[in-house]
């Protein structure tokens, strides 16, 4: 049975300290800041004020009042300085025990489909936005791979849960990585897109960053091969191809869908989409509700590496929420996974399905 670990919502790790819950012990793990000679600005002083004001609370147990003594600011500026310290990151918390009933639906899903693991985070009955749970489950599994000393090249799609999980990451030093965009960064009208994390985690290891400088659909065929056909496009292809690992988000195809609301594709694309009953997307690629990837104009514009270049790679996607549920079984069934990360309310859906 996967080991599936129930992570707090006070996790957006990163940073100086850490805490950690396991078998009703208490730990605490504190790292300080790596020491140089760079000028301090403000905004690291405030930081370096908040882990201490972090450390003093979650470490030394003292009361807001204490703090608020020990470094001379009121008890609404200690207030600020928590708020600060879990807002960039420089807390994290593990509550290091499996939850059973996401473990039965992780063992559930693993074994149906074959996965390598399933991560199934819990939710709240209000099915709330559980982007902060997967990220911290999904930046535990990307660390692994980023902390090995030995060169890595890593892929990465984009959406919300995909740049949560960089951006909960914790700052390494590994300049021999390569991160990859498997997905075009601009949209038509030019603006970026969002959710990439390629940049996200090259600053975060100093590592050397491949984005792929196109729309995630083009304009047409022969836009598409035009730039199909440019080196730096090919480039970005034989990097990618050499990665180790691919982290990609599943999208849904709706009205709300990411594609969809930062103008990837237009509302007559998404008419088309809907008419073809596309359930979701891998990469920009429509999937139905079977898992293949859908044939329509769309398609034959899509600018991101095919799915079919990773079927010898470790697929990880992260996803969750009871409206991807439709989304997640068609990349399952299609069986372009090797891993899922998710929470309980989309494994709910994919199980009641199996």
């Amino acid at each position: 049975m996967a080991d599936v670990r129930s992570i707090a919502a006070l996790c957006i790790p990163v940073g100086l300290a850490m805490m950690t819950f396991s078998d009703r012990r208490f730990q605490a793990v504190v790292f300080s800041a790596k020491g140089d000679t760079r000028r301090v600005d403000k905004f690291e002083v405030k930081l370096d004020q908040a882990a201490r004001a972090a450390w003093l609370s979650y470490v030394g147990g003292c009361t807001q009042d204490d703090i608020a003594a020990q470094l001379g600011v009121s008890r609404p500026g200690v207030q600020r300085l928590l708020a600060l310290a879990r807002q960039e990151g420089l807390v994290k918390v593990h509550i290091d025990h499996p939850i059973g009933y996401c473990s039965a639906l992780s063992q559930a899903i693993r074994e149906r489909f074959g996965l390598d693991y399933c991560d199934v985070v819990p939710a709240a009955a209000d099915a709330g936005d559980t982007t902060p749970y997967l990220a911290v489950a999904g930046a535990e599994r990307l660390s692994r791979l980023i902390e090995r000393s030995d060169p890595q090249t890593l892929s990465l799609g984009t959406g919300r849960s995909v740049r949560a999980t960089v951006e909960a990451l914790s700052r390494i030093d590994r300049p021999q990585h390569r991160f990859v965009s498997l997905v075009g960064n601009v949209a038509r009208d030019g603006s970026a897109n969002r959710y990439d994390g390629v940049m996200v985690a090259a600053d975060k290891t100093g590592g050397e960053r491949f984005l792929l400088p196109t729309p995630v659909v083009a304009a047409s065929v022969e836009e598409k091969e035009a730039l199909a056909g440019q080196p730096l496009f090919r480039a970005i292809g034989a990097v990618a191809c050499q990665a180790c690992a691919a982290f990609i988000g599943v999208g849904r195809i709706d009205p709300q869908a990411t594609l969809f609301q930062d103008h990837f594709i237009s509302a007559d694309e998404l008419t088309e989409l809907l008419s073809f009953d596309a359930v979701g997307e891998l990469l920009g690629w429509p999937l139905s509700e079977s898992g293949e990837v859908i044939d329509c104009s769309i398609t034959r514009r899509v600018t991101s590496l095919p799915l079919t270049m990773f079927r010898d790679q470790s697929v990880i996607a992260l996803a969750g929420g009871r409206e991807k549920g439709p989304a997640i079984l068609a990349a399952l069934r299609g069986g372009w996974l090797n891993a899922l990360i998710t929470d309980e309310h989309a494994a709910r859906y994919v199980v009641g399905k199996i």
